[in-house]
């Protein structure tokens, strides 16, 4: 038994080492005084105020931030309403085609729905601007927006809370509006983050919708990695770390849990 669990420790360390070391290499890098990531001369702040300082950078994280926060909130309001759709409406023709068109940009590959998405966008001949790209990185995050609010809205349907408002002589959209959107909330808000995240990496899509003038942190990073990595760029990527493990924190503070479901 001993000899089995000191293997499955050793196992874990070289899966946790696998997943985490790159990572820690890049933070420890990130402070380095050399130019480049080869040998380590000293300890030093400059990367960090050298990111902030540069222009094109921040302003394609601008970009990004906006895009996501676009993409996000067009996501939510869209998964929202084909969740309900989904879950509180009797089945209909052509459910079964519905559910899984819904997950399709889950299984296509990104370089095909990115051609696709410019391909549709061309021949409409609609402008490939800033609303363009969003749409196109909400089709991207529809899924996983779709994924949170359905499990919660099925987790709702067997409490029967709104057609115990109905039986009270509220309308179907009344008790919508104050009943199951406000118990959804957190699932939203879950999912919308979710949702944020996946915009804001997302390049292969960028790549080909994003319009002239429109630069994407993703894109930006691509064009400066031309030159190698620099720790300016391992600055950019802490940062954006950080930032990732305050997105979890929120989803695991908005996340839904068994036990507030059964106090509803």
């Amino acid at each position: 038994m001993s000899a089995k669990r000191r293997g499955m420790g050793l196992y874990c360390a070289g899966l946790f080492s696998f997943l985490y070391l790159p990572l820690v290499v890049m933070f420890v890098f990130s402070f380095n005084d050399a130019r480049r990531n080869v040998v380590w001369r000293g300890f030093t702040l400059k990367w960090y105020k050298a990111l902030f300082h540069n222009t094109e950078l921040m302003s394609a994280m601008l970009t990004s931030l906006e895009l996501a926060a676009t993409a996000a909130a067009i996501a939510a309001v869209l998964g929202m309403l084909a969740s309900y759709a989904m879950v509180k409406h009797k089945p209909f023709r052509g459910r079964g085609a519905y559910d899984a068109l819904l997950n399709v940009p889950l299984m296509m590959p990104e370089v095909a729905l990115g051609v696709g998405v410019l391909t549709f966008l061309v021949r409409a001949g609609y402008e490939l601007d800033f609303m363009a790209l969003a749409c196109s990185h909400a089709l991207i995050c529809l899924p996983y927006t779709v994924a949170a609010v359905r499990a919660r809205l099925i987790s709702l349907q067997e409490s029967s809370l709104e057609d115990a408002a109905m039986d009270l002589g509220a309308t179907e959209w009344q008790a919508f509006a104050k009943v199951t959107l406000p118990l959804a909330m957190p699932a939203i808000f879950s999912g919308a983050l979710l949702s944020f995240t996946v915009s804001f990496q997302d390049f292969v899509t960028s790549f080909f919708v994003a319009g002239i003038g429109i630069v994407t942190m993703p894109i930006k990073v691509y064009s400066m990695m031309k030159f190698g990595v620099t720790p300016e760029i391992n600055a950019l990527s802490v940062c954006l770390l950080l930032a990732t493990f305050l997105l979890i924190g929120l989803n695991a503070a908005f996340a839904v849990r068994p036990d507030e479901s059964s106090r509803h």
